[in-house]
């Protein structure tokens, strides 16, 4: 296959692509670009379905900077650390900067304090911390009804903790268990 030198459109493939973007409309907040050549004659306009559609003012809207994509957290996957790191955060290998213990609050109280703490620990620049929520009370035959560790992973994906967390596992027994869990945070930068 041949390639050309120059690597510009012909005058006929120009006159084509003009005609397709005049078909369609541009994406809000984008204007369309100005003929770079004078000299090739604008296509006709197009009929039909493409005609008949309105088409949106042309004003330059400044582009905002997209956030970066956040995956919903859950505590078998860690995004945005590598293999080794996440292993031995899972295993509680990694040393760790805090501690917050959630017995005996309310949901609220609970809620502001991790707020809070995950606040404080990240300016701090903890990296590692373990958040202890009790397995919750029961009845002899009755399942743990863990209110607090029921409701931390959810609270870890809410504003403004998800933009401070990377990951979240479940504590191993030296740090409490199954009423426990590690968090990773982001470094601030």
């Amino acid at each position: 296959m041949a390639r050309r030198k120059d690597r510009g459109l012909s005058k006929e493939d120009l006159r084509i692509w003009r005609a397709v973007a005049q078909s369609v409309a541009p994406l809000p907040g984008k204007v369309v670009p100005p003929d770079p050549d004078p000299d090739v004659p604008a296509a006709a306009p197009v009929e039909g379905k493409a005609a008949a559609r309105p088409q949106p003012p042309a004003v330059a809207v400044p582009a905002r900077p997209r956030p970066a994509s956040l995956h919903e957290l859950d505590a078998t996957t860690a995004h945005g650390i590598d293999h080794r790191m996440a292993q031995r955060f899972r295993r509680g290998q990694l040393p760790i900067d805090g501690h917050l213990d959630l017995h005996g609050m309310t949901r609220e109280r609970a809620h502001e304090a991790l707020n809070r703490f995950l606040a404080s620990a990240q300016a701090r620049g903890d990296r590692c911390i373990v958040v202890v929520t009790g397995k919750g009370q029961r009845g002899p035959l009755e399942p743990h009804t863990g209110v607090l560790k029921a409701t931390l992973p959810r609270w870890l994906n809410d504003a403004p903790n998800r933009a401070r967390v990377l990951a979240f596992a479940p504590a191993r027994p030296q740090h409490g268990g199954a009423g426990a869990f590690y968090v990773l945070l982001k470094r601030t930068r």
